[in-house]
């Protein structure tokens, strides 16, 4: 503007060459304001800088976390579930018809042992006799009332033989109650995964049924267009009716499953949901020789045929005892009105008695004594090499187990990929609805065969777990059945594969046809929850801080973000 108003006043108008004294005081103007508005905006800004100080230091402060509780409805029925599920197996536990009956017979025993005690305390005797007595001048009656306390002094160890006999007894029926209980949880629990087997093949059935109609309405709209003929229409309406007939054949299994179930915990689960059941890995054990050695500790079969020898032996000292006299001290009084037999009076003394018998009942006695013991100790090898059996078979079932279930989750995964390839090239129109079906039989079998892999893999777990003593321990620990529910298995649509060492619910993903066959026999049933802890959620509550609501309203408000 300056290089215009300096131009030649002759070449300008006559405006502008008005304009040019007042254009010449510009520069001068400028040099006395700026120094003055740069001042002015110094103190401003250091206005600015000391209001803003404690609202920049409240910003700086870091946000702080806030866990904020939320219960969902999933979470609420999964803790009901699985309590109402652990009520059920403590219950079991102490109200079977098999543990109520191995425990009338375990006091039983105990009585037995009470009533061996007792031999050597003293035994009284109070008793009645009356009829009539040839006296030498004449006949006459009588009638008496004796008393009598008796107490062994010497028996030759007959009644100590006797009490550890009985104590035997009643030690070897705690090992069968024992025993008793870990079987009734092995079959409730699998009870429990039978009915979640079933549950789950059915469902993939189902499910292979509803894909193969899918694919039979496209195929049919094809056929009305005269693209193809009928014939691939006509196999897959036997598919169809195939997986119908699987479905209606493992529902039949799973209500045989169901009132099984129902027969050990005593009702029925709701909308057929029951928690992931996953044997801890802590429970496992390490190698096949610390199966066998655990086995053989804990096995009950063994310690109750161990009490069983030695319950053998002591009625082998009891029948050897007979052999001897014995030694007992009496008390004895006899009361007699007329004093026809006796005369009042008490009696002490001590009797010696040595019962020989004919000599070959004592003798056979003792032989059959002798022939228990030989085939207890017959019986224990036999039950040792039992309970060593099991155990290993357990342990390479485990393993073998682990090995099919990878592999099988392998041959799925292969077998849907070729699903999803053949059903893409059909609806190119380059593949045809047979080839689709087979290869859609072929995952709905590996599947299946998957399903069992799983199951069967858990069930050989609980069975070497039971083998070994940790299913139940005698001196079982609060919440011990509560892990197997609290190793939640993920979603299926969470997880990316199987682990060998830990069985979980089959896996598929949610993005094709394909996927839906996989993820069918877990679509009923919620995500599981976890038992031992609830869902925490973090979320923006926003805050006025104290401090800003200070300032001048004039001011700019901060709000503030807690975690």
């Amino acid at each position: 503007m300056i290089a215009r108003i300096l131009l030649p006043l002759s070449a300008a108008p006559a405006k502008l060459r008005r304009l040019a004294p007042a254009a010449c005081l510009i520069p001068m103007l400028q040099a006395v304001t700026l120094p003055v508005l740069a001042e002015d905006m110094d103190t401003a800004s250091q206005a600015i800088a000391v209001q803003g100080a404690e609202p920049a230091a409240a910003l700086q402060k870091p946000p702080k976390l806030q866990l904020a509780h939320q219960l969902t409805p999933g979470t609420l029925a999964g803790d009901s579930a699985n309590r109402r599920l652990l009520d059920a197996l403590h219950t079991m536990l102490d109200e079977h018809p098999d543990v109520l009956k191995a425990r009338a017979a375990l006091e039983s025993a105990g009585h037995d042992v009470h009533t061996a005690r007792g031999a050597r305390w003293p035994t009284f005797k109070v008793g009645t006799s009356s009829g009539n007595a040839q006296l030498r001048q004449s006949r006459e009656s009588y009638s008496t009332i004796n008393a009598e306390m008796r107490m062994s002094l010497l028996d030759g160890g007959a009644i100590g033989a006797g009490i550890r006999s009985a104590e035997s007894q009643e030690a070897a029926q705690t090992s069968v109650l024992y025993g008793t209980r870990q079987n009734v949880l092995l079959d409730a629990l699998t009870a429990l995964l039978e009915l979640q087997r079933f549950g789950h093949k059915a469902s993939i059935a189902a499910e292979s049924a509803r894909i193969i109609g899918q694919l039979a309405r496209l195929e049919e709209r094809r056929a009305e267009l005269g693209a193809v003929g009928r014939n691939d229409l006509r196999q897959a309406s036997s598919r169809q009716a195939s997986a119908l007939a699987q479905q209606h054949a493992l529902e039949s299994q799973r209500l045989d499953a169901m009132a099984r179930f129902t027969r050990y915990f005593n009702f029925t689960p709701e909308n057929d949901w029951l928690p992931d059941l996953q044997v801890p890995a802590q429970w496992m054990p390490a190698n096949e020789g610390n199966a066998l050695q655990a086995s053989e500790s804990n096995s009950p079969e063994l310690q109750e045929i161990a009490q069983q020898i030695e319950r053998a032996r002591a009625e082998v000292e009891r029948s050897k005892a007979q052999r001897f006299p014995t030694l007992a001290a009496v008390v004895a009084h006899t009361r007699d009105p007329k004093g026809v037999l006796y005369v009042d009076g008490t009696r002490y003394g001590v009797e010696l008695n040595w019962n020989f018998g004919n000599g070959f009942e004592l003798r056979d006695r003792i032989l059959k004594a002798i022939n228990e013991l030989q085939a207890q100790e017959a019986q224990q090898e036999a039950v040792r090499r039992q309970v060593r059996e099991a155990a290993s078979a357990a342990w390479g079932r485990s393993q073998a187990g682990r090995q099919r279930e990878a592999q099988l989750a392998d041959a799925v995964r292969e077998a849907r990929a070729a699903f999803e390839g053949r059903r893409r090239l059909l609806e190119a129109g380059r593949g045809s609805l047979s080839q689709v079906l087979d290869a859609q039989l072929d995952m709905q079998r590996l599947m299946l065969d998957e399903a069992d892999a799983i199951y069967d893999q858990r069930i050989n777990e609980l069975r070497l777990v039971r083998t070994t003593g940790q299913l139940l321990p005698r001196q079982l620990p609060e919440h011990w059945l509560d892990s197997l529910f609290a190793q939640q298995s993920k979603p299926a649509s969470d997880k990316s594969g199987p682990s060998p060492t830990e069985p979980a619910p089959l896996r598929h993903e949610p993005d094709s046809i394909a996927t839906a066959l996989a993820t069918a026999p877990f679509a009923a049933k919620p995500a599981s929850p976890v038992l031992t802890a609830q869902r925490l959620q973090l979320r923006m509550e926003p805050r006025l801080d104290p401090q800003l609501l200070a300032l001048p309203q004039n001011q700019p408000v901060t709000t503030a973000a807690r975690w």
